[in-house]
């Protein structure tokens, strides 16, 4: 018999100037499969995102009804979130001008996404839900949602290198105090750096950052220093501390010379290269960013995870004119300094719900969410809340042990599943494969899912 607690959905790229263009997108070929019939893939065209959720921004439909809405799928069944429906309230208000305004009920409490980029996305963070809540009534059009943003993003390609939370301190204070283009900035921010450099804090990075922040899109000494970089290499970067190896000094002219070329003399450059943990990730590795973290993914495919929000806030790698207020942005972020090391999740076999051993969960710090990679036939134990699936690679079928054989729905590369809260499930591939799954199950193990 048929389950409505396994639907396939009908999903949308998102075509940001930032997306890897044509096939080169995993996004734009995962769309084929996941959106209507008829999708074709343009040459020219960028695709930087496919969005599997239910935030009204870019809405999951039903596969087999085009026009149903998955929110209104769980709202004619709110069974189907379980325990979830309880315990995270709806981020939208319905608010005049915010695109939610027939979309309040019915959400996953989380947004799932493929992301591929060919260059920087723009240096952001993501307000708390204080902030958010005073954002969206001030602004319900830019600011849709009342939610916070903690993110996590799980490498796709054979690398993926990206910006995320602050470095230690001391790290800030070599690049400060070493880098020679420093010195031609203004006294005013010179003073500020050298109130951090000898007194190293929250308060003191904050006032700096800040500074550096303000810097424009088109400022000669970022330009001067992008020069130098493109013609020494690693030697531009001699004089750092010895934590900064010639590895991550490798990664600092990769990430210099990219900015160079898509947004040359743009001030964001300093502001994360400087202040930033520079993360390369290799595949299935995965990272963290809390909902004030300041981060800039430069280049490679992850799957990204977070709460179900679409606010952020802008503040490099962008014309001026488009970059949200500086204050409040540097008022925002805590200036907390974290080790990659630190902002890196830990994955283990998904134990107490994978009955093979082929599935694998990884630990993150949030509430709202957790993920799992399955890599070959197995049966997962029913959730108490619900998931969001995507092929990546191969050929599966999966079904509503319950229901029975009936109830399978089979797909490759691109098919999006929901998967309905108390459904224990049974993935099949042919040959080999790859799916991920998003989901909030409040009953899995803090030992294997992290601290909820």
């Amino acid at each position: 018999m048929t389950s409505n607690k396994i639907q396939r959905l009908l999903v949308k790229p998102n075509e940001y100037e930032w997306g890897k263009v044509g096939n080169d997108s995993m996004a734009a070929r995962l769309t084929k499969n996941a959106s209507e019939q008829g999708f074709e893939i343009k040459s020219d065209q960028t695709y930087a995102e496919l969005w599997m959720g239910t935030h009204p921004t870019n809405p999951a439909y039903l596969f087999s009804s085009p026009k149903t809405l998955l929110s209104k799928h769980i709202q004619s069944d709110p069974s189907l979130l379980g325990s979830a429906a309880e315990k995270f309230k709806t981020p939208f208000d319905g608010a005049k001008g915010s695109g939610t305004e027939d979309q309040i009920e019915g959400h996953v409490p989380f947004l799932f996404k493929v992301l591929c980029c060919k260059q920087a996305l723009p240096l952001q963070i993501h307000p708390n839900k204080e902030l958010a809540r005073k954002l969206h009534e001030k602004e319900p059009d830019k600011f849709p949602d009342t939610n916070h943003k903690p993110e996590i993003a799980v490498c796709l390609s054979p690398t993926f290198l990206g910006f995320a939370a602050f470095r230690p301190y001391h790290q800030i204070v070599s690049f400060l105090a070493t880098v020679p283009e420093i010195s031609q900035l203004s006294p005013r921010l010179q003073d500020d750096i050298k109130t951090f450099t000898s007194s190293p804090s929250g308060e003191t990075l904050q006032k700096v950052w800040e500074g550096f922040l303000h810097l424009g899109d088109d400022e000669k000494v970022v330009k001067r220093f992008t020069e130098r970089v493109k013609k020494d290499g690693k030697k531009a970067f001699e004089g750092l501390e010895k934590g900064i190896d010639e590895e991550e000094k490798g990664r600092l002219v990769k990430a210099t010379e990219s900015a160079g070329k898509y947004y040359p003399g743009d001030g964001g450059l300093f502001s994360s290269l400087f202040f930033l943990n520079l993360v390369e990730l290799k595949k299935g590795e995965g990272m963290y960013v809390g909902a004030d973290g300041p981060h800039a993914w430069l280049e490679g495919d992850i799957v990204e995870l977070m709460a179900i929000s679409d606010n952020v806030l802008n503040v490099g790698f962008m014309p001026s004119e488009e970059k949200d207020t500086v204050s409040l942005v540097a008022q925002t972020v805590t200036c907390t300094p974290k080790s990659i090391p630190e902002i890196k999740l830990d994955s283990q076999p998904f134990s107490s719900k994978s009955s093979t051993g082929k599935t694998t969960v990884y630990s993150t710090p949030f509430e709202e969410f957790s993920i799992l990679r399955i890599q070959g036939d197995d049966t997962l134990k029913a959730l108490d809340g619900p998931a969001v699936a995507i092929v990546l690679e191969g050929d599966w079928s999966a079904g509503d042990v319950q229901a029975g054989e009936g109830s399978k729905v089979e797909g490759g590369e691109g098919t999006v599943l929901f998967v309905g809260a108390g459904t224990e499930t049974k993935w099949s591939v042919k040959d080999k494969g790859e799916v991920w799954m998003a989901f909030y199950d409040g009953d899995a193990g803090k030992d294997e899912v992290g601290e909820k």
